[in-house]
């Protein structure tokens, strides 16, 4: 799409499920976890570009920071099931293999940026609150940074 606005995406891959996040001048647009059964349909979202088809997956950000937004680049974390995932995204666009050491504890400092403890859970140290939900997108977006 000539004239479109570029983005970059992260992809934490896992055994269950693969973290994905859009991003653009290093801020989340959208984020969202599928599930690994699903993966065929995350490879036709960035083949496509259609985002529509990850909205039941989606943890933050909204679907309409990315329409009509082309992906750049895609990082992918090298660790689990990362070579089948690479496989499978081939031909959508330029996949760069990233190192993800470190990034679901990044991941786990994103979601309380996002989403900042109330009350007296501001005095716990981020080391010792676990998220609510699983993080797997935000690890792909610190994949990403």
């Amino acid at each position: 799409m000539r004239g479109a606005i570029s983005i970059k995406c992260g992809i934490d891959p896992g055994r269950h499920k693969i973290g994905v996040a859009f991003a653009e001048s290093g801020m989340l647009l959208f984020s969202a976890i599928v599930p690994r059964s699903e993966a065929s349909v995350l490879s036709d979202a960035l083949k496509d570009g259609d985002w529509s088809l990850l909205a039941g997956w989606r943890k933050e950000g909204d679907l309409g920071a990315v329409a009509g937004k082309t992906v750049e680049k895609i990082y992918i974390g090298t660790g689990t099931s990362s070579k089948e995932l690479i496989k499978l995204l081939e031909g959508s666009c330029d996949i760069e293999p990233a190192d993800e050491y470190g990034t679901t504890l990044k991941g786990r400092e994103i979601y309380w940026m996002l989403h900042p403890p109330k009350g007296l859970w501001r005095f716990i140290p981020i080391s010792l609150r676990t998220p609510p939900r699983d993080i797997d997108d935000l690890a792909a977006f610190a994949i990403i940074k």
